[in-house]
């Protein structure tokens, strides 16, 4: 049940926690008015939370107030931490496999306790797999950038270990309840990461990229450095990997795990169950927050400067209650504040004899395990866990895993459907605009300076420029304090006479902070011309079909034999019938005059008529297949964002539509229903667009642009550029030695157009060796094979099956339904007057129509559809409650059949059966292998030559688009990271943003202050914190 307080006209929802953060701090957001000089100025401000952890090192949980999932910041000065969170290793091929393996590992601890044998089992692969590829990260660190050979050598290893470990798994998958699950899926996903990963064509691989960052702690200028582990930069805001990163920090700092992210069914029909009753909790939460008069919200206030910045602070919608993280002088001090008890606490050495203990213990007695650096509290009937740690002599209880999960969770403000569709909506209507002035703003950018630039070094090249030019040259890059929208784009001063850089640069010279980040980032695309582009497009939309395959082969096959039986019934359906005679499939004869009907209605013409109905079988069986996971996913997405799918939607139709009227060829082959047909048309184009428009930069549009004026500008270079050089210097000097350039130029633009046209070639001939072979030949190959082996492995072991529906029938009792059914609690009636315009005449219009019509729709809910939703919700809990016992009853005893009958069949012909699905398993495994190493020994032939190639006739260019990252670029992509990091408040970057009458706007002095200085623990002495700008209403601790 939630709490709710109101303070000052605020309502907020009291969040209990076992233990709050030892500090907070709010900073507003800063915008400029589009009719000032600041248009287009936006520093977006947050609400973090911290945690003190053992070893100096803390956490903090940080809700921004432009994104919808919290972001993690770990300060550590420990390097193997880092190892150990999960995120994409780009640079580095050996790193980025281990890091998706080590995936298994961090969500088989959030797996139900203890694990199965086969759980066990697929858990020591992964750490075997691990081990394996760990001996190859100082290998990868050995090679060259342009070690082509070596490469493709690390590649087949790094392939070769990821296929043993998927070769152990299906044996394990032999048995009739087991599947390759989800280590299964992300074996794949490595796979498919190792298949298609590039390597750095300048830098070689440091440790760094590989998130080693012993060495770098270790040689640091600065004594005792501090790693910064940032979610934004690995994880970005995937839900799931922020979930595996909290099970990380909980494992590695010795956390009482989260009661939400542990006990996770494995099983994929008990991980249903699971969705659908939190589904059931979340819709009572729902209906009992609408019934609220007055709801949670943030409290935001605006304060509008006359230079046209706007700061905006927002108070957040919850309040914090529970145990405050601070330091104490002794155990005995902090547990009597803890429980509020003077009693003393016993001390033991281990955790069995302190169980057996305090089970025996009145209410709020308490024992300690010092070795372990662990209470354990009697409250009432309940155990309680508290873990400390000591840091400069003072003792500070630990976080629960718990807690960071739901400060992680309302970090997420409650926002429904109505509230979700409408922020969707305005943000991608918002952006349009946006998006083509990035267009324009970036294409000019590249034109008047890159192009420009590039021209006219060109025809200066190996000429002594002129003195009144370097003036000039120096006269432009003369910046002066203008506007705050200028200081954070780098072109004008900040309020100390700085420019951003500098101040950055100052800032982290000596900084002990080091941002956890790879060195050398990847190399870009190879290739950029429309031909490489198309054949990238091609192959990102056939990756779909394979993915959907490879992961599941047996449905796949399914798939693939509906997509054959879909086309062939509308192309040849005589030659169809004679092969489903053969195969004594008569049942199947009678869908074909159907599926031609449904073939019919949905295109017109012989060809799409076949697309049509091969595609809707495709995608029938891949969604029956999986109808689980198909139904969990695709719910939530649309209860996340169902703004994004219907904006997709509409992009797609209406972009499929578009393209049946731009060709009337095609607008002729539409059906009754064409909706199908422009979704297929325009799906790939709408979530393009719409990706494009809501996440503008490098992509395939603005790409192909500069593309196309590279061309121009070299073609001027050829022909234009020597008598702009006779013009500068003469015609001996200038216009000759320009022709002479240009026949340099044409000589290393041929060589590029060959080299271009011989890998186009080359990457066409990896298609029927990556695409083609995995659609036709190795997916219908494991799918036959497992179909194989499950049918043989399911006689073999049918005590399995019996212990499973015992299982089923002793599991523990569901809730009662019926006694905890309640009519809905939005019944009734709401005033439906009030205030909604300054002017008087709007005013009464809107009240008399919210008067006629509310009371109307009011008494429609209460006497028509609440009443439904109710009957609705009863005759299910009856059923459900009836259901119950029968289906105990008739498991048991099938159950217990079947295990019966198994102890005599699974030892005697059963035996016989497992062998068989073993030794098929065995079989299959051996020759994917070699059919494996001949198609690597293929492709690495393939891609050794097209680096070479590339080498040859792009070196020189590559090298000058390869840089290295450092701190610096951290900050400077995004001058709102600084403050995020601890700085102390003349350092404060937020502040220096601003003038200095602003100050007194952003400081408060009624707020618990947040440090911004290293050393974080010491809270002796208060006075030395510095304040900084916090939330006008501090968040309340208490018990």
């Amino acid at each position: 049940m939630s709490y709710f307080v109101t303070s000052k006209g605020h309502t907020q929802l009291i969040v209990p926690l076992t233990i709050t953060p030892s500090s907070h701090q709010a900073l507003p957001t800063i915008t400029g008015s589009p009719f000032s000089s600041e248009a287009g100025a936006v520093v977006y401000g947050h609400y973090n939370m911290e945690y003190l952890l053992p070893g100096g090192d803390r956490l903090r949980l940080i809700a921004n107030h432009d994104k919808k999932t919290v972001q993690l910041m770990l300060f550590t000065y420990n390097a193997e931490v880092i190892k150990l969170l999960p995120g994409d290793r780009s640079s580095s091929l050996v790193a980025n496999v281990i890091s998706k393996i080590h995936r298994y590992r961090i969500r088989s601890a959030s797996y139900s306790q203890p694990l199965t044998s086969a759980q066990e089992q697929k858990l020591q692969l992964a750490h075997e797999c691990i081990d394996s590829l760990k001996i190859l990260l100082k290998k990868e660190r050995r090679l060259a950038s342009q070690d082509h050979e070596g490469h493709e050598a690390l590649r087949k290893q790094v392939i070769k270990i990821i296929g043993h470990c998927s070769d152990q798994n299906r044996l394990l998958a032999t048995s009739p309840l087991i599947s390759e699950g989800t280590l299964g899926n992300i074996l794949y996903e490595a796979h498919k990461t190792a298949q298609h990963y590039s390597f750095n064509r300048v830098y070689s691989v440091s440790r760094q990229d590989q998130m080693d960052f012993s060495h770098v702690v270790k040689n640091h200028e600065v004594k005792q450095p501090c790693l910064v582990w940032d979610s934004e930069l690995h994880i970005g805001h995937n839900s799931k990997d922020l979930d595996d990163a909290l099970n990380a920090i909980c494992g590695y700092y010795k956390l009482v795990p989260a009661a939400n992210l542990s006990n996770i069914p494995a099983n994929r029909f008990a991980q249903l169950a699971a969705f659908f009753s939190k589904l059931w909790q979340d819709g009572h939460d729902w209906i009992n927050y609408l019934a609220i008069d007055t709801k949670p919200e943030h409290k935001t206030e605006i304060l509008q400067r006359l230079d046209g910045l706007t700061i905006t602070k927002i108070t957040p919608y919850y309040k914090l209650q529970g145990f405050p993280q601070k330091g104490y002088s002794d155990l005995q001090t902090l547990i009597s504040k803890l429980i509020k008890s003077t009693s003393k606490p016993i001390l033991v050495h281990t955790t069995k004899k302190a169980n057996k203990m305090i089970s025996k213990l009145p209410h709020g007695s308490c024992i300690i395990i010092a070795d372990e650096e662990l209470i354990l509290i009697r409250q009432e009937n309940k155990i309680m866990k508290l873990r400390y740690f000591v840091h400069d002599r003072l003792f500070y209880p630990l976080p629960e895993g718990q807690d960071l999960y739901t400060l992680g969770q309302i970090s997420k403000r409650h926002l429904y459907l109505p509230e979700r569709v409408s922020l969707r909506l305005n943000a991608f209507i918002s952006r349009i605009p946006r998006f083509f002035y990035k267009f324009y703003k970036s294409m000019r950018h590249f034109i008047i300076h890159d192009l420009r630039d590039d021209f006219s070094n060109h025809i200066h090249d190996k000429h002594i420029p002129k003195s009144d030019e370097l003036n000039e040259q120096r006269s432009k890059n003369s910046k002066v304090r203008n506007s705050l929208r200028l200081a954070l784009e780098n072109k004008g001063l900040l309020a100390n006479g700085q420019t951003l850089e500098e101040f950055i640069k100052e800032q982290i010279n000596n900084s002990p902070y080091i941002i956890a980040r790879p060195n050398h980032p990847p190399s870009h695309h190879a290739y950029d011309n429309p031909f490489h582009r198309i054949l990238e497009i091609i192959r990102h939309i056939a990756s779909f079909f394979i993915d959907v395959s490879e992961q599941n082969p047996l449905i796949g096959t399914l798939a693939m034999a509906a997509y054959a039986y879909g086309g062939g019934a509308v192309l040849a359906p005589e030659f169809l019938k004679s092969i489903l005679t053969k195969l004594h499939l008569h049942g199947l004869i009678a869908g074909i005059e159907p599926t031609q009907k449904l073939a019919h209605w949905m295109s017109h013409g012989t060809i799409s008529e076949a697309i049509s109905a091969s595609m809707t079988y495709w995608q029938s069986i891949v969604a029956g297949g999986n109808l689980d996971k198909f139904f969990v996913e695709a719910f939530n997405v649309l209860k996340e964002d169902p703004a994004e799918i219907a904006i997709i939607a509409s992009l797609a139709l209406s972009l499929g539509y578009g393209l049946t009227k731009m060709i009337p060829s095609l607008g002729h082959e539409m059906g009754d229903f064409p909706y199908t047909n422009y979704a297929a048309l325009g799906g790939k184009g709408g979530a393009a667009i719409y990706d494009t428009i809501m996440h503008p930069g490098e992509d395939w549009f603005l790409g192909t642009c500069k593309w196309v004026c590279k061309i121009f500008v070299t073609l001027g270079k050829l022909c234009i550029a020597p008598f702009f050089e006779g013009y500068h210097y003469g015609f001996h000097e200038g216009f000759l030695s320009g022709w002479k350039k240009s026949g340099i130029l044409f000589k290393s633009f041929s060589k590029q157009i060959l080299a271009a046209s011989a890998d186009f070639v080359l990457a066409l001939l990896t298609i029927p060796l990556i695409e083609v072979s995995a659609l036709f030949i190795h997916v219908p190959f494991r799918g036959i094979t497992n179909l194989l082996t499950k049918m043989l492995a399911i006689p073999g072991n049918i005590s399995a099956i019996g212990e499973l529906l015992l299982f089923f029938s002793t599991r523990s009792p569901s809730d009662n339904l019926i006694a905890n059914f309640r009519l809905s609690p939005l019944y009734g009636f709401s005033w439906p007057f009030g205030h909604f315009s300054d002017n008087p005449l709007l005013n009464l219009c809107i009240n008399t129509v919210r008067g006629l019509c509310i009371p109307l729709l009011q008494s429609i809910k209460n006497l028509f559809i609440l009443p439904i939703f109710d009957f609705i919700s009863f005759s299910v809990r009856i059923t459900l409650t009836i259901l119950d016992p029968i289906t105990r009853i008739f498991a048991y005893a099938l159950g217990s059949i079947i295990c019966t009958i198994g102890e005599f069949w699974d030892h005697s012909f059963g035996f016989l059966f497992t062998k068989s699905a073993k030794g098929i398993t065995l079989i299959c495994n051996w020759i994917d292998n070699q059919a494996s190493a001949l198609k690597q020994t293929s492709l690495s032939f393939i891609e050794s030559q097209r680096g070479h190639l590339y080498y040859w006739a792009f070196s020189e260019e590559d090298l000058k688009l390869h840089s290295t990252l450092d701190d610096t670029e951290y900050y400077s992509s995004d001058p709102r990271r600084y403050e995020l990091i601890p700085h102390s408040e003349s350092h404060c970057l937020l502040q220096t943003l601003l003038d200095k009458s602003s100050e007194p706007h952003l400081k408060e002095k009624n707020h618990e202050p947040i440090s911004h200085h290293a050393p974080i623990l010491a809270v002796k002495n208060s006075k030395s914190n510095s304040k900084v700008p916090l939330q006008k209403e501090t968040i309340s601790y208490s018990i």
